[in-house]
């Protein structure tokens, strides 16, 4: 990924870098400690949709497809989530009778 991609995107105000940008420092085999920067997933949208590359159009495939489906479908489910809190799935259930209900 191209820095200059990331300078613009700040310089233009598109997103804060406070919000979208962390350090994570790492403590190599060697001792060092080296420092990371880690971006949110707004962030690698932008850039995803900027860069023009195999990856990158590969993401934004992808991208688009979700995108697509979970707009269509009208909800998203995070089935992960849904699995490990098992004790929400009856309050969700309640939730969907009352909107069929409707």
């Amino acid at each position: 990924m191209s820095l200059s991609i990331l300078i613009i995107i700040y310089k233009t105000d598109e997103l804060n870098q406070k919000s979208t940008c962390s350090i994570l420092e790492q403590v190599a085999a060697d001792k060092k400690v080296r420092k990371m920067n880690l971006y949110n997933l707004d962030m690698i949208i932008f850039v995803g949709y900027r860069v023009n590359s195999i990856g990158a159009t590969q993401f934004r495939i992808w991208a688009t497809k979700i995108l697509k489906k979970h707009l269509v479908a009208g909800y998203t489910i995070n089935q992960k989530r849904l699995l490990e809190q098992k004790n929400k799935f009856q309050e969700l259930q309640e939730a969907v009778s009352f909107i069929l209900a409707i």
